[in-house]
């Protein structure tokens, strides 16, 4: 990862995230760069983001992250929804992808330089120009008791 980062390397680091949310229903998959690309047969979406490594401390690993809000439905699923999107974030290098291509593709089989998965975001703050949140672990020590609210999508029979 350091030598990728390097100003004099040849390559650029190529960010690809998955933001999966039951009301959502299809997972959302963008790329940091104004190319499509595909990866693992899957279409990432090109659109800019800001993500960075998760931190490492003595603390519980965490990351924010910033997505332009292009989509209204995203927006309004994280920030009113009672659960919390589930985050995958895989980082490349643009040398195992055929750039001349459109979209992006693979040649070969790409290998991850960074990634981390099935991280939950938080602390999410929806604008008309960003979604802003908080990556991080579950933390089931700060979860209310109990766990599961009886709504009326959960257990219908009890609103009869």
């Amino acid at each position: 990862m350091a030598e990728l980062e390097r100003a004099e390397s040849p390559d650029a680091l190529i960010w690809f995230l998955t933001i999966t949310h039951p009301d959502i229903g299809e997972p959302i998959r963008i790329v940091s760069d104004v190319f499509d690309y595909v990866l693992g047969g899957e279409t990432y979406t090109a659109m800019p983001f800001d993500g960075r490594p998760l931190t490492d401390n003595d603390q519980m690993p965490a990351a924010e992250l910033v997505v332009s809000n292009v989509d209204r439905r995203v927006g309004f699923a994280l920030e009113r929804s009672t659960e919390r999107a589930i985050i995958d974030l895989a980082v490349y290098s643009s040398a195992d992808f055929d750039l001349s291509a459109d979209p992006r593709t693979e040649i070969g089989t790409a290998s991850r330089v960074y990634g981390f998965g099935r991280f939950e975001l938080s602390d999410v703050e929806v604008t008309v120009t960003q979604i802003r949140g908080r990556v991080t672990l579950p933390d089931y020590t700060q979860e209310p008791w109990p766990y599961m609210r009886a709504t009326q999508d959960r257990f219908p029979g009890l609103f009869v």
